[in-house]
C-alpha cells in the first residue's frame, strides 16, 4: 500500500504501480493456514487484488508432511531448514511463517534482511480471512450469474415486449422479443428512447413520440405500479389493442431506480371478447324484438291504417292532410325500422351450399356496375385460377357483396375504383373488396361491427352488422381494415368445399 505522503519519496514505493515485478515469497512450515496462504499465490481470482507472486521454497522440518502434496508438479523447492531456504534465496520479498513457533519468529525478525518482510504465525488468521472471503464471493458470483442466466432465460422465452427503462425512458435492457423484433442487438438498443425502440410486428412504430397515457409516465410520478389499454392500426389498416403495464423497480434505500414496461398484444383476446359481448347483445336484442311485436307493432298498425283513412277524407285542409302525410311517412319508417331489428335478431335460415365464388361475384359486379359507372364507379376484379368451391348460399353471399359494395360507393363521393378479388389463404378462400375512399378513423373502425352503428344520416347501423352474421352462421369469417384518407377493404373468408364433402 502507498503511505501516507504519497509513493514519490524514492524510499517508498507502491506496491499498485509494481504490476511488471514478481515478489519471491517462501515458507517455512506448514501449520494452520499454509493451505489457506497456498491459495492465496496460485488462485488467479487473488491477481485483482494482490501483486503477482511465485513461491520459490518451503521449509519444513517434516518433509514427510501430507501438507506438502499439494505442491506436486509445481516444482516447488523443499528446504530442510530456513536457513538453507534464505540462503540458497537471498531476495525473497515475503518469508510466511507457519510454524507456531514464537523462538524462531523472534529468531526469523533478526536474521531476515531489512528487504525482506516476515509473515508470522499470528498472522495467518487474516490470510485464511482473506481466503475465506474469496471463496465466498466466488460462489456468490457463480450463484448469481447462475440465477441471471435462469432469469434471462425466462424472461427471453416470454412472447411479451419485455424492457427494463431508466427514469428518463432509455432502455437499459430488452427481452429477445423486442431484440427479434427490431433484428437489433441488445447492446444497440441500450441508450435508445423507449418510443423508438417498440414497433408493430410489420415494422412500423409503436409511437412516434412519448404518450402521454404511458403507463411508464404514470409510475415515474407515482411510484406505483400502472397499466393501459392502447390502439394502433397495422401497415395493412387492421386495428390492434395491446395492454402496457408498467412496475416500479426500487434500489436499496426504496427508491425508484429503474421502470419495467411490458407490452402484449391481446387482440385476438380482445376479438373473443368482442365476439361473446356481440352475442350477448344480440341475445338481448331477440328478447327485445319480441317485446317490440307485440307492444309496438299492433298499435302502429292501427297508427297506419286510421291515419290512411283520414288522408282519403276531402274534409282536410291543406295543413291538416300535409300533417297526416308526415305521421303516414314516418310510421312507415319505423315499422322499416322494426322489420329490419327483428330480421337481424332472428337466427338465420342460411343453407349452406357448394357455391362458385367467382362466378356469384362476377354477377354481382355485372348487376351493380350497370347503374353506378356513370357515377364515375370503376369496377376491378381479379381472381386467381383454379378456385375450389366454397361454402354458403349463392343468394347470400350476393347479398353481401351488394351491401359491402354500396358502402364503398357512399365512401367514394367523386367516384373512384372498387378493386374486387378471390384466392387461397390456408385454410380459407378470401374475397377482398377494397375501396378508395375516405376511409374510416380508428374510432369508427373499432366500432364497425357494432349493430345501429352508423356514421350515415339515413340508416339503422346495421349492414356490416348483418354481413358478419350470415357469413359466420355459414362458417365463414368476416374482417375489416381501413386508413383516414386510403379507403376500406371488407374481407371475406369461406371454408372451401373438401373432397367428400356432399353439403347442400
Amino acid at each position: 500500500m502507498c503511505p501516507d505522503n504519497g509513493c514519490l519519496q524514492s524510499d517508498y514505493y507502491c506496491l499498485w504501480e509494481t504490476e511488471d515485478r514478481e515478489f519471491k515469497v517462501g515458507i517455512i512450515g506448514t501449520g494452520p493456514g499454509f493451505l489457506s496462504f497456498l491459495a492465496v499465490i496460485f488462485n488467479e481470482q487473488y491477481r485483482e487484488f494482490l501483486p503477482n507472486m511465485r513461491l520459490v521454497g518451503v521449509a519444513e522440518p517434516n518433509p514427510a508432511s501430507p501438507k506438502l502434496k499439494a505442491l506436486k508438479n509445481r516444482n516447488v523447492p523443499i528446504h530442510a531448514d530456513w536457513k538453507d531456504l534464505l540462503d540458497k534465496n537471498p531476495d525473497l520479498d515475503l518469508v510466511a511463517e507457519f510454524t507456531g513457533n514464537r523462538f524462531l519468529r523472534n529468531t526469523l525478525r533478526q536474521a531476515l534482511p531489512a528487504h525482506t518482510s516476515l509473515l508470522d504465525h499470528s498472522m495467518a488468521v487474516f490470510v485464511c480471512g482473506l481466503h475465506t472471503m474469496a471463496q465466498t464471493s466466488t460462489h456468490c458470483r457463480i450463484n448469481l450469474q447462475e440465477h441471471q442466466a435462469l432469469l434471462q432465460a425466462i424472461i427471453d422465452e416470454v412472447r411479451e415486449d419485455i424492457m427494463l427503462l431508466d427514469l428518463k425512458g432509455n432502455v437499459v435492457d430488452a427481452n429477445r422479443s423486442v431484440c427479434d423484433r427490431r433484428g437489433l442487438s441488445k447492446e444497440k438498443l441500450n441508450g435508445q428512447p423507449c418510443w423508438k425502440v417498440q414497433t408493430l410486428e410489420d415494422g412500423l412504430p409503436f409511437c412516434s413520440a412519448m404518450d402521454p397515457k404511458c403507463p411508464f409516465l404514470i409510475t415515474r410520478e407515482t411510484g406505483q405500479k400502472s397499466e393501459a389499454l392502447m390502439t394502433r392500426v397495422d401497415a395493412e389498416g387492421h386495428l390492434r389493442y395491446f395492454r402496457v403495464y408498467s412496475y416500479p423497480i426500487r434500489d436499496s434505500s426504496g427508491a425508484v431506480s429503474h421502470i419495467m414496461v411490458m407490452r402484449r398484444d391481446i387482440t385476438e383476446r380482445t376479438r373473443r371478447e368482442r365476439m361473446r359481448q356481440q352475442a350477448e347483445k344480440l341475445a338481448i336484442i331477440g328478447e327485445m324484438s319480441t317485446f317490440l311485436a307485440h307492444e309496438i307493432r299492433n298499435p302502429l298498425f292501427a297508427i297506419a291504417g286510421f291515419t290512411n283513412s283520414l288522408l282519403k277524407s276531402k274534409c282536410l285542409s291543406g295543413k291538416e292532410h300535409e300533417k297526416l302525410q308526415i305521421i303516414a311517412e314516418e310510421t312507415k319508417r319505423l315499422d322499416h325500422m322494426l322489420t329490419s331489428i327483428l330480421n337481424f335478431a332472428r337466427p338465420a335460415r342460411v343453407t349452406v351450399a357448394q357455391t362458385d365464388l367467382q362466378a356469384v361475384t362476377m354477377e354481382t359486379v355485372e348487376l351493380m356496375s350497370m347503374g353506378y359507372r356513370k357515377q364515375g364507379i370503376e369496377f376491378v376484379t381479379t381472381f386467381e385460377p383454379d378456385l375450389p368451391l366454397v361454402m354458403g348460399e349463392p343468394e347470400m353471399i350476393k347479398q353481401c357483396l351488394i351491401n359491402i359494395i354500396k358502402n364503398s360507393i357512399e365512401a367514394m363521393e367523386h367516384g373512384g375504383t372498387i378493386g374486387i378479388s378471390a384466392g387461397r389463404t390456408e385454410p380459407h378462400v378470401f374475397l377482398d373488396i377494397r375501396d378508395t375512399g375516405k376511409g374510416m378513423t380508428q374510432a369508427q373502425l373499432e366500432q364497425a361491427f357494432s349493430p345501429f352503428f352508423t356514421t350515415k344520416d339515413k340508416g339503422y347501423g346495421l349492414g356490416l352488422a348483418m354481413i358478419k352474421k350470415m357469413i359466420e352462421e355459414s362458417g365463414g369469417l368476416v374482417d375489416i381494415s381501413s386508413k383516414e384518407g386510403q379507403g376500406t377493404t371488407v374481407t371475406l373468408l369461406f371454408q372451401p368445399v373438401l373432397a367428400g364433402d356432399h353439403s347442400g
